[in-house]
């Protein structure tokens, strides 16, 4: 059987002495296929997000990442992490545990949209400079989780069996249905509800390109014994996202009120560019999940490809921030026009976080893989906690800026002691050395990008041939200190092999 990428692979659910192999062969393709995905999809978000910028006001995204926020609310409670569960489950999964999966999934978000559509009449009296409609917006959105349970089981699926070149077109397409709809309304005047739309639109493309993909078909069926001892893993599981969410509520919860709509605007757009390098860090995460849960009985192998993930993300990581410090007045400039030119002092700041933000979700992904998934769920209680905190003292005081400063404080705090946990537990992983050759070399594209590139990088071809530049600088300063890591970031690139006699 070929995966999308057109390798030859063993078929779906790989058994016997050669499993290890296959799994960790079919985790180097994933990386592979996703970071293809990732350079397809960019140049869709690229376009897209350049596009609704300038056809929309602030306000305008600040409205969706206000209605985005409640829905998500209202979706953990109608998702108990069934989807991690099976694919950390190390027996194969029956087809009555998928259909029963499947219809309590469908079951609960039916549930949900009927709750979400009577407590739409009410968000006006917590955000009070909501436009006019809101109350239909929310409840259109609605819809969407009905369309994101259906493609769950399918997508998992895929996920289980680390097939992620199909995931990656799965991806790509959902993307493409949801900027193209979403421009094609917005440049018809729709204002939000070309956002609205454009959602509904991608969980329609989800749906059929989910099962078109998967080999899974669904049944009707529901066995509830069936059904516990995958609940009895995903409910834990889902506390850290839980955890998680009410950690990022501070931005359309607290700032939406004391700050404004526009100014929720201004700060998600700061932080989505800030933080486009987790979008590595999560492939590389969702990559190694099934991976790590299958080799963490061995201590060695399990260190060394947390170590080599870290690496592989701060190589990406730390360049984008270097880049970041160095032109991003000239991108914001260029690429949003100046009506977003308030979000370029927001922007450095979320930069600045990130440089030691992305090793969280990596050990995460480890911790969670190797059955220890309360260890990082007390972390992220305990910075959950400080970021709220923070949060509310530095915002009166400095607006913008003292909301975005306070909010990284928790990311800069939490992941030293992510740091600290990962000593720990995992000793053998010994980062540093891995990561050293990156952080010189994001310093060195700071001070060229800001010194040599910024005064006439002032158009798109400026832009362009500077990016460029600072690319070279950064490999070849690399290279120069530490040859293995350019040498690993290529290895994932597959090599054509000779079939077994």
């Amino acid at each position: 059987m070929s995966d999308a990428l057109g390798v030859q692979i063993p078929g779906d659910k790989p058994e016997g002495p050669d499993h290890a192999d296959v799994m960790k062969r079919r985790a180097v393709l994933g990386v592979v296929a996703m970071i293809a995905r990732t350079v397809i999809l960019q140049v869709v978000v690229f376009g897209g997000t350049i596009v609704l910028a300038r056809l929309l006001e602030k306000s305008d995204f600040g409205v969706f990442t206000t209605l985005q926020f409640v829905l998500t609310f209202f979706l953990f409670f109608g998702d108990a992490g069934l989807g991690a569960a099976l694919v950390q489950k190390k027996e194969e999964p029956t087809q009555r545990e998928l259909a029963s999966v499947l219809l309590f999934q469908v079951v609960i978000s039916l549930v949900v949209i009927a709750i979400v559509c009577v407590a739409a009449n009410w968000m006006h009296l917590f955000w009070s400079d909501l436009p006019e409609g809101s109350t239909w917006l929310m409840r259109a959105i609605s819809l969407s989780l009905l369309l994101t349970s259906l493609r769950v089981v399918p997508s998992i699926m895929m996920e289980r069996y680390l097939k992620f070149g199909r995931l990656a077109i799965l991806e790509v397409l959902v993307s493409v249905g949801f900027y193209v709809g979403a421009t094609i309304f917005a440049f018809l005047g729709f204002r939000v509800w070309a956002l609205i739309i454009g959602v509904l639109i991608q969980g329609f493309v989800g749906v059929v390109a989910a099962f078109a993909m998967s080999p899974w078909r669904p049944s009707l069926a529901f066995d509830w014994k069936a059904l516990r001892p995958i609940l009895a893993f995903g409910i834990p599981f889902q506390l850290k996202s839980v955890i998680g969410f009410v950690n990022g509520a501070t931005m359309p919860v607290y700032a939406g009120r004391v700050l404004g709509m526009s100014a929720v605007g201004v700060i998600g757009q700061a932080q989505n560019i800030a933080f486009f390098p987790l979008r590595l860090v999560e492939i590389m995460a969702r990559v190694t999940f099934p991976l790590f849960a299958r080799l963490h009985d061995d201590k060695e192998l399990f260190a060394a490809t947390l170590a080599r993930s870290v690496q592989i993300c701060a190589l990406g990581t730390l360049f984008f921030v270097g880049l970041l410090f160095g032109i991003g007045r000239n991108i914001v400039h260029v690429w949003l026009t100046d009506k977003w030119i308030d979000a370029v002092p927001l922007l450095y700041i979320y930069a600045g976080a990130i440089s030691i933000g992305f090793l969280s979700p990596l050990v995460a992904s480890a911790l969670d893989a190797s059955g220890r998934p309360k260890v990082f769920s007390r972390l992220a209680m305990g910075w959950t906690a400080l970021n709220w905190s923070v949060v509310l003292l530095t915002t009166p005081k400095w607006g913008l800026l003292g909301f975005v400063g306070g909010y990284t404080v928790h990311v800069v705090v939490g992941n030293l002691a992510v740091i600290v946990v990962l000593v720990k537990l995992i000793p053998n992983a010994r980062i540093w050395p891995r990561v050293r050759a990156s952080v010189v070399g994001a310093l060195a594209i700071w001070a060229a990008g800001h010194f040599l590139i910024k005064p006439w990088a002032n158009n798109w071809p400026g832009i362009i041939g500077g990016i460029a530049a600072l690319v070279l600088l950064f490999g070849g300063i690399v290279a120069v200190l530490d040859r293995s890591t350019i040498r690993d970031a290529l290895s994932i690139i597959p090599r054509r092999r000779n079939p077994p006699s």
